[in-house]
C-alpha cells in the first residue's frame, strides 16, 4: 500500500533538515514508537505500538535511514515483527525537504507499507490511510513544538502522545464513512 503526505513547517529548511537528522528526536514525534538501540551505523533498533479497533500490535524491528545532505532528502527502510499477534510490516519511507521561503520547508513523505498477518485485514481499506494521515498530523505538530521550543531542555522534553486506538480508529473509520457518503474520492482513490 502506498501513502503520501505533505505538511509544511513554519522554519527554515537548515532548522527542519537538522531535526530531521537528529533520528532519536524524531523517533519520540512518532505515536507508538520507541528507538532502543543506536547502531551508530544509520541503523536503529526500536518498538512501534499500533493499536487498530480491537487489534493491538507492538512491532519490534529495525530501520536503517539514509540522509542526502545536497538533496535535503532521507530515505528510510524498516521492518518489524509482532511476537505476540503474528503481524510483520515492512516500511519504506522517501521524506523531501523543500523550502518554500525563506521561513517555510514543505516536508513530502512517501511510504510504501507492507503488511502481513491479523493486522493485515486493515489494508483492504481506507482505514489505515485514514489513520495514517491523523498520524502525519500529529507528527506534524510534534515538530512545531520541538521547532518552537525555546531551549534544548524544552525541546527534548515534547514528544508525540499515546496512540489512543480506539478513539483515533473510530474517529478515522467515521472521516473515511462520511467521505464516502458525501461523494469525496478518499486516499484510496
Amino acid at each position: 500500500m502506498d501513502i503520501s503526505e505533505e505538511f509544511t513547517v513554519t522554519r527554515p529548511i537548515g532548522e527542519v533538515w537538522d531535526l530531521f537528522l537528529d533520528v532519536p528526536e524524531v523517533a519520540r514525534c512518532l505515536p507508538g514508537a520507541e528507538l532502543t538501540e543506536d547502531h551508530g551505523d544509520g541503523s536503529y533498533s526500536g518498538t512501534l505500538a499500533v493499536k487498530l479497533g480491537p487489534i493491538t500490535s507492538s512491532f519490534e524491528g529495525r530501520a536503517t535511514v539514509v540522509a542526502d545532505e545536497a538533496t535535503h532528502q532521507m530515505k528510510i527502510d524498516g521492518k518489524g515483527v509482532d511476537r505476540s499477534g503474528g503481524s510483520q510490516g515492512r516500511v519504506k519511507v522517501d521524506a523531501v525537504l523543500v523550502g518554500t521561503d525563506a521561513d517555510h520547508t514543505r516536508v513530502t513523505l512517501d511510504s510504501h507499507v507492507m503488511l502481513a498477518g491479523p493486522v493485515a485485514q486493515f489494508g483492504r481499506t481506507g482505514l489505515v490511510k485514514e489513520l495514517s494521515r491523523r498520524l502525519i498530523d500529529e507528527f506534524g505538530d510534534c515538530l512545531h513544538a520541538k521547532l518552537d521550543a525555546e531551549t534544548d531542555e524544552e525541546a527534548s522534553a515534547v514528544e508525540a502522545g499515546d496512540v489512543k486506538g480506539l478513539s483515533l480508529f473510530f474517529s478515522s473509520l467515521w472521516s473515511w464513512i462520511t467521505s464516502l457518503f458525501r461523494g469525496q474520492p478518499t486516499r484510496d482513490e
